[in-house]
């Protein structure tokens, strides 16, 4: 199915209004599309945009939503409240730090999903995650994320005078970098994608809101997206060494 995105309307300063909205939209196919099934899920840091409200297509038995109370929020964010969930299983809230999940124990979920979060923590924080994501996985399970793609996000940051693109980051990996920081984490990477192809933006390196609607939702050229997502694996056999 096509994408039906408005255009890209020009504001005053010319900064298009409408490039999140084809951020989410490309996001919601991402989900559809090339997530894997699971009946135990958990979702990290998933109160702004919930998986199961994403358009995840599969049924599952139990989603845990694991995200911050609201008095530990960025401001930005608003109050957290849990939306209503009329699907077959259950959705469950978990307010915690996405980076130390004690409360949940080792082999549990059949996958693990980090939308847009692992940038809210500093790199030693995200190979925590990262950790803490196959803990709780089980053998065999998945762990797929999506972050923004500081190749790309640095050029747009730099179009306001920042260095990030988001005033609560802490980091915005290149992909090299980030992806390294799995395989040591113990995951195998078995695929990557990007998502919004900025062609014209990684050519002149110069920030073009028109890669947003020219580039394309999802594409192989994770280098020259704004998002890059990765699926990971976690071994079903344990290494004997």
């Amino acid at each position: 199915m096509a994408l039906s995105l408005p255009p890209i309307v020009a504001l005053p300063g010319g900064t298009p209004r409408n490039h999140l909205h084809y951020i989410h939209m490309a996001r919601c196919r991402l989900v559809r599309t090339l997530l894997p099934p699971a009946a135990t899920i958990c979702d990290l840091g998933g109160a702004n945009s919930p998986l199961h409200l994403m358009g995840y297509p599969y049924p599952f038995e139990r989603m845990v939503m694991v995200d911050l109370p609201t008095e530990e929020r960025h401001e930005i964010y608003g109050r957290f409240e849990a939306r209503p969930y009329e699907g077959p299983g259950t959705v469950e809230v978990l307010y915690a730090n996405m980076v130390h999940l004690d409360a949940l124990p080792a082999n549990a979920f059949d996958l693990v999903w980090s939308g847009q979060s692992i940038e809210h923590v500093d790199e030693e924080d995200g190979r925590q995650m990262c950790a803490e994501a196959f803990r709780i996985l089980k053998p065999g399970g998945a762990f797929c994320l999506d972050t923004p793609n500081g190749l790309i996000s640095s050029v747009h940051a730099a179009t306001a005078g920042l260095k990030l693109i988001h005033p609560e980051h802490k980091i915005e990996y290149e992909p090299a970098r980030l992806e390294k920081m799995l395989w040591d984490a113990g995951f195998a990477v078995i695929d990557r994608w990007g998502i919004c192809r900025m062609p014209q933006t990684a050519t002149i390196g110069v920030f073009s809101y028109d890669d947003f609607r020219d580039g394309g939702p999802i594409s192989k050229d994770v280098e020259n997206c704004y998002i890059q997502y990765y699926a990971c694996r976690k071994p079903a056999f344990e290494r004997i060494i």
